[in-house]
């Protein structure tokens, strides 16, 4: 292109320089050609603008992270002259299309088109456009370019996927099932409460009734310890769609893998996440409920004001956490508030496991493993099958 619009910058300069000194129809007749070749190139330009279109079509809206879908587009010239230069661009950075290129060019004649049948895969979850980003059309001399955004993008919302784990490396999941486990042993004094009238008096704590002057007996771990919690840190990370679509959706990718391993082995789970500065909850009891776990985890937004710090607190305030044989956290950053949350657990002896959903191993994570806790990390680009 650069070419050819310094060849003619050279041939109408020639033609000026003839008129200048020779004069003649020749002279002006090549001076005008010269002249008016730019405009006519340009005025084709905007009929192409004008009479070209692109039609999309995807098999659904709701899609699925990594799963293959139908995708079809049609580009038509609907003009009585021939569009000699046409390239698509497509969105490449969420998404990918099979079989199609962006370098290539089209040239269709009047009232022609083509219809391309291929596959659309979308990398995360999320909601993002898809298909034909810009259009980029050139004259027939490669003089001037019209690059534009398609009019009609197709936008998708895009679940996480499903990832089936036969177990996790960072805990026995037999054990949770058991009634007496390692992780939360009958025998281990970990909760006292006030005596009450029908309990057995051999769980009596007599040392404590004689330092507090209450009667204080042991909570039986194998009768209060029930199922998993599963806590998901909804703050985001950056206001970059390249870096925290990645994390949010292998965060929820971790999630959902967690409730269908434990959902097919008829563990109890519930699941807090924040969401419009409130505390959700999802309870499920078996592989039955999983659907409406998953449609819950589809449904969870990602905001920066989504305090984990709040997380932990309002999670605090629920009885019922303590009652869980394991707690797992899914978040991006080690902080203090984790610490502390994670110290609260193993108080109340509760094992829990912190998944750290990042590429890059964290500056202050403890130099010596905390008791009752077990931290791994999760790359945005790993196989849960592997890390988990």
């Amino acid at each position: 292109m650069r070419r050819n619009r310094i060849i003619l910058a050279i041939l109408w300069i020639l033609s000026l320089v003839g008129i200048s000194f020779f004069g003649g129809p020749i002279s002006y007749g090549f001076f005008a050609l010269f002249t008016f070749v730019p405009v006519v190139c340009f005025a084709y330009l905007l009929y192409v603008y004008s009479f070209f279109h692109i039609y999309q079509e995807i098999d659904k809206k709701y899609l699925v992270a990594g799963q293959v879908t139908p995708f079809r587009f049609i580009l038509i010239n609907e003009f009585y002259f021939a569009f000699v230069s046409i390239r698509v661009k497509f969105y490449s950075s969420f998404s990918t299309i099979t079989g199609l290129d962006d370098d290539v060019e089209y040239e269709f004649l009047p009232k022609t088109g083509i219809e391309e049948e291929t596959k659309l895969t979308c990398k995360y979850r999320g909601e993002y456009e898809v298909g034909i980003k810009t259009v980029e059309l050139q004259d027939f001399l490669h003089l001037f370019s019209i690059s534009y955004r398609n009019r009609e993008p197709k936008t998708v919302v895009v679940r996480p996927a499903k990832i089936e784990l036969e177990n996790l490396a960072a805990i026995d999941v037999p054990q949770l099932v058991s009634a007496n486990t390692g992780l939360n042993p009958v025998d281990k004094d970990v909760l006292l409460r006030k005596y009450e009238p029908g309990d057995d008096l051999r769980m009596v704590n007599w040392k404590a009734t004689a330092r507090t002057g209450e009667m204080l007996i042991h909570n039986r771990i194998s009768d209060e310890k029930e199922g998993v919690g599963i806590l998901i840190g909804t703050e985001r990370c950056s206001d970059d769609p390249m870096i925290y679509l990645p994390v949010e959706n292998k965060m929820l990718e971790a999630a959902v893998a967690l409730g269908m391993l434990f959902s097919k082995k008829n563990i109890p789970i519930q699941s807090y996440h924040v969401s419009a500065t409130k505390l959700e909850e999802t309870r499920i009891y078996g592989l039955g409920q999983f659907d409406r776990f998953y449609e819950n985890m589809s449904l969870v937004s990602f905001r920066e004001d989504f305090s984990e710090g709040y997380l932990f607190e309002e999670t605090c305030k629920r009885p019922d956490l303590f009652k869980c044989r394991s707690i797992f956290l899914i978040i991006r950053e080690w902080t203090e508030q984790v610490h502390n949350f994670v110290r609260i657990l193993h108080e109340n002896n509760v094992f829990s496991v912190v998944y750290l959903v990042r590429d890059d191993v964290p500056d202050n994570l403890p130099d010596e493993r905390i008791p009752g806790v077990e931290i791994r990390r999760i790359g945005t680009e790993a196989d849960l099958t592997e890390v988990m």
